[in-house]
């Protein structure tokens, strides 16, 4: 099978059929909430930095942040769809993420188990530890 080209979206418009990919993309990983459309839809636009990953038009990842003032904004999530993992999707959301912050410190959460990637590009991570997604 060929790997269709990854296209991402900054801020895209996000319809009906773009909230169920988002929340397919949050029950694969194994986050429970936001659950439905409506409770995605409140949360995306309060949101004011939404990456969005596409193959063929349907949501393989996705990164959103939240700018806390105009030096300081927070990474809430970055998501790829466990078989597109491993093919740098999530590096490219954070790159093009880091790219469009320049001077503005930047931090996440630190996930337990993914600390790592978000060193590696230089995010802090603030303390404690948040679960990671439950395995099934």
């Amino acid at each position: 099978m060929t790997e269709q080209p990854i296209a991402i979206l900054c801020n895209p418009p996000l319809d009906g059929a773009r909230y169920a990919d988002i929340a397919a993309l949050y029950r694969a990983v194994g986050w429970g909430h936001p659950g439905d459309a409506e409770e995605l839809r409140e949360v995306y636009e309060y949101s004011g930095y939404v990456l969005l990953a596409l193959e063929a038009q349907r949501v393989v990842g996705l990164l959103r942040a939240e700018q806390e003032n105009a030096q300081t904004t927070w990474l809430a999530e970055v998501a790829v769809l466990p078989g597109h993992q491993a093919r740098g999707i999530g590096k490219a959301l954070l790159q093009r993420f880091i790219a469009d912050h320049p001077n503005t410190t930047l931090y996440t959460d630190a996930t337990d188990g993914v600390e790592g990637f978000f060193r590696r590009h230089g995010l802090a991570l603030r303390r404690p530890l948040v679960p990671g997604p439950r395995k099934r």
